[in-house]
C-alpha cells in the first residue's frame, strides 16, 4: 500500500495493545466508562483486540515511517 500523503511504500503490520485502543473525535468528552454504549454516546471508535477462543485478532495497520502516519483497518 502506498502512503496517501507522500506515496512512500507503507509497512504492513497490526495494531496491538494490552488494553483497549480507541479514536475519540475532537470536541467529544472522555467517556466515564469504556462500555460499548458509552463509547457510542461519545462517537468513539473502539479498537479492542477481537477475541477468538484463546487467540486475539488484532486490527491490520499500515505505517509510513517517512510521514509518521499509521492507517488502521477497523470494523464496527
Amino acid at each position: 500500500m502506498k502512503c496517501p500523503f507522500c506515496s512512500t511504500l507503507m509497512e504492513k503490520g497490526v495494531l496491538r495493545s494490552r488494553g483497549g485502543v480507541f479514536f475519540l473525535p475532537d470536541g467529544e468528552g472522555l467517556p466515564r466508562l469504556y462500555t460499548k454504549k458509552e463509547m457510542e454516546k461519545h462517537n468513539a471508535i473502539y479498537l479492542p483486540p477481537r477475541m477468538l477462543s484463546f487467540t486475539a485478532e488484532f486490527p491490520v495497520a499500515h505505517t509510513c515511517r517517512t510521514c509518521g502516519k499509521i492507517i488502521i483497518d477497523f470494523q464496527k
